[in-house]
């Protein structure tokens, strides 16, 4: 009797962890699926300003073709030339004052044409250049929200696979056969230390993907030799180190010190004016590409005093911003969301099931005007970030961790091979 009672509830102590594995596949999967509407919106926006971009184009080329200064004052002589027959035909002063008055109305017009065509084309360039902007931003915002799509989908497999494990559910098919996400992973890693090792001729270790706030460090100088401020050149350890107690130019930079930055500048320019501006605009794109790269990738730390941040851990927190984005609340840096967009409770909560967290035991909810300010505070470590995604500064690991925005920088990596042992330097 004591064994028939006591068989349910064995089975409901069983039976609840699986509960719980099949309201996570539900929660991650309804979540992939969400990410990739807002991917597919993302590349229809993208699709609908590049229409609008080539309209533009196509209407500032008009405007520009309509403004040939060569028409003009073609027309201009045509005008003068009728002038001055119309003169000498004339047999009175009065057909004399006639004939100016005609040749000043052909002039105006032709002047008034002139300077509509100009006030086109710079409203039509004001545009372009708007639209291709705009054009440039939902690129970049596209790639990042595909990204996150696929690592929601890769999120929801994992939670079936865990599932399947309980016999419930067979397990998710591979992808394209043995190619699976994680395949891919190590085959990145293997290309990217190969790589790696080809350029510093060792065997540099893997390098893994640490959460914001942890150190990455790097292997040790020989004989202290990052201690002092004399840049150290052997390729043998070259990798960013966040734990020196002097930092390294490259961590220096991404942090946004103006002082190392000018002292990069005046290193690579020399005493070339021209030059050093020149440098001056290639590290600051470089870094504002490092920073929004790392905001792509939710790279962030949250400070204290956020009533909704408190209850979750750094890393919980980074998953729920991490979901926020894949729906479309992305960070604008500076301390609110990208074009307004505030997040409602049920956009929260759906994020909170994408970290794998249960929303019902959530305690503080923000109000609408609490959300609006939920990123206030929030610091992008980009410092991390580089230090995680391109710990040996290689070219192949930077074109790969700025995606897109690697294709503003052409002049820097035509000078990489000088520039990258500096960055490595505790000071110039």
């Amino acid at each position: 009797m004591n064994e028939e009672i006591g068989a349910p509830d064995s089975m409901s102590q069983r039976d609840e962890p699986i509960d719980g594995l099949e309201r996570q596949v539900e929660i991650r999967c309804s979540f992939a699926e969400l990410a990739q509407r807002e991917a597919d919106a993302a590349v229809a926006r993208v699709a609908e300003v590049r229409r609008l971009w080539e309209e533009q184009a196509a209407a500032l080329a008009a405007a520009q073709e309509d403004m040939d200064p060569g028409l003009t004052h073609a027309a201009k002589e045509a005008a003068h030339a009728a002038f001055r027959k119309a003169v000498a035909a004339a047999s009175s002063r009065g057909q004399v004052e006639f004939a100016a008055v005609a040749w000043l109305a052909d002039i105006n017009r032709i002047n008034t044409h002139s300077r509509t065509a100009l006030t086109r084309i710079a409203s039509a360039y004001a545009e372009a250049s708007a639209l291709q902007e705009r054009l440039a931003r939902l690129s970049d915002l596209a790639e990042s929200t595909a990204r996150m799509a696929v690592a929601a989908m890769d999120a929801c497999r994992a939670a079936r696979a865990e599932l399947a494990t309980s016999g419930l559910l067979p397990p998710a098919p591979p992808v394209d056969g043995a190619w699976t996400p994680e395949v891919a992973r190590l085959a990145e890693a293997a290309a990217e230390r190969k790589t790696a090792e080809a350029l510093a001729g060792t065997t540099v270790p893997e390098p893994e993907m640490a959460a914001a706030g942890e150190a990455v460090t790097a292997p040790v100088a020989p004989d202290g030799a990052g201690q002092d401020a004399t840049p150290v050149l052997s390729p043998a350890w070259l990798a960013i180190d966040l734990g020196s107690l002097h930092p390294q130019v490259i961590v220096r930079l991404v942090r946004r010190d103006d002082q190392i930055m000018g002292a990069l500048a005046d290193k690579l320019a020399g005493s070339d004016p021209t030059d050093r501006a020149r440098w001056q605009l290639n590290l600051s794109t470089f870094v504002d590409s490092v920073v929004a790269a790392a905001i792509d990738e939710v790279c962030f730390e949250f400070g204290p005093g956020n009533a909704f941040w408190d209850q979750f851990t750094a890393a919980e927190s980074r998953e729920i911003a991490r979901g926020l984005a894949a729906l479309g609340f992305r960070y604008d840096g500076m301390g609110g969301f990208v074009d307004g967009r505030v997040p409602t409770n049920r956009d929260l909560a759906m994020a909170v099931g994408q970290a794998g967290l249960l929303p019902v035991k959530i305690r503080h909810w923000p109000s609408a005007e609490e959300a609006a300010n939920l990123l206030q505070g929030v610091h992008v470590s980009a410092d991390t970030f580089i230090a995680a995604r391109a710990p040996a500064l290689t070219l192949g690991e930077l074109v790969r961790m700025l995606g897109r925005r690697a294709e503003y920088l052409p002049d820097l990596w035509n000078d990489w091979p000088r520039c990258r042992p500096l960055m490595f330097s505790t000071g110039l």
